[in-house]
């Protein structure tokens, strides 16, 4: 919960100390350009905490997955691809030739995936 605040309060100080630094030019206020100073040293910060956390690519994706209405198109694709695999594989249980550590293989990839791109899933359910 922590993260997301920091993630979303940047964006929120960096549109406040664009006015209060407008507002600082405007006025000439040197204390509204303190207040400006303020919220980009606040930007910084965070930026620096989340990326020291490992946490900003991780943000970056779920918020460009929420403004893309869900997983981005390379992440179906992977899944699905990945999915079809173990699916072809299973057809051929049976038969000669037929390799179960492939299928296993298979399956610790989808896991690595989902465990990856944990947005990916929302269009997989019924097939995981």
């Amino acid at each position: 919960m922590v993260v997301r605040f920091v993630f979303a309060a940047r964006y929120i100080l960096f549109f406040a100390g664009l006015f209060l630094g407008a507002s600082a030019l405007h006025e000439g206020s040197v204390y509204d350009a303190l207040k400006a100073l303020v919220c980009f040293a606040a930007i910084l910060a965070g930026h620096a905490w989340l990326r020291r956390g490992k946490k900003l690519a991780e943000c970056d994706r779920a918020l460009d997955a929420m403004f893309r209405g869900g997983p981005s198109g390379d992440d179906e694709d992977g899944l699905a691809a990945l999915l079809s695999r173990r699916e072809a594989l299973e057809r051929q249980r049976g038969q000669p030739g037929f390799d179960p550590w492939e299928v296993q293989a298979v399956r610790r990839e989808i896991n690595d995936y989902v465990r990856a791109h944990p947005e990916s899933t929302c269009d997989f359910d019924g097939r995981l």
